[in-house]
């Protein structure tokens, strides 16, 4: 895999191309899926942030991309930077890649740079899919990038996706599916008085309670 090169400024040629197939995806989606969106007011339109979201379908990048007014680097795993095909979709919609067999510091290093340049990132903190919609733990991974960072986490779920292609015949489906909106967490005064070490936990912990909240509001 060549070196990555992480990019957070774009040129208003290629903002141009990104904001319209997110506007033709907007569509699309509503069409299809008749995605309802809860919370849009809740989303700040500027500065550093971390969006954090249940993960139950491959789709749920694209989803929260398209409905999210702004742009959001999403964390991928590495092996799609291998691919010659994925790789430069991948870099188009401004993902970056993690190892997810041990500790990958140049993974830190592109989220605190991405957070000092007042962008947002997407992360999935459970780790991994779960599609039977059952909210696992938080990995503290994405709490240490909130304190190194000093970002707000603004938590969010999805739902529905899951019962797009379902087993055992993986048959496509066409539900209705739900994104909403949390409010946003203010990690810089938990940090304050907690200080660094303990603030980690508690991020990751107010984190995942608001996620399970939320995804019981729109899990119908």
């Amino acid at each position: 895999m060549k070196e990555f090169i992480l990019k957070t400024k774009h040129s208003k040629a290629y903002s141009s191309l990104y904001f319209s197939l997110k506007f033709l995806l907007f569509y699309f989606f509503k069409m299809i899926y008749r995605v309802e969106v809860i919370g849009r007011e809740k989303i700040p339109r500027k500065g550093r942030l971390i969006l954090c979201s249940n993960h139950i379908s491959y789709l749920d990048p694209f989803i929260i991309d398209t409905y999210y007014p702004r742009y959001v680097f999403f964390m991928a795993k590495a092996e799609i930077f291998k691919n010659n095909f994925l790789a430069p979709m991948a870099k188009f919609f401004n993902a970056y890649p993690v190892n997810r067999q041990s500790v990958d510091r140049k993974t830190f290093r592109y989220s605190v740079e991405i957070l000092n340049d007042e962008e947002a990132i997407g992360i999935f903190p459970e780790g991994t899919r779960s599609p039977d919609g059952i909210i696992k733990d938080g990995y503290r991974g994405f709490g240490l990038i909130a304190v190194m960072g000093v970002s707000p986490v603004q938590p969010m779920a999805l739902s529905g996706t899951n019962k797009i292609i379902q087993k055992p015949k993986k048959r496509l489906f066409f539900p209705k599916v739900r994104v909403i909106f949390g409010d946003v967490i203010e990690t810089a005064s938990i940090i304050e008085k907690y200080g660094k070490k303990e603030a980690v936990d508690i991020i990751v912990k107010k984190t995942m309670d608001e996620i399970k909240e939320l995804y019981s509001r729109i899990n119908i």
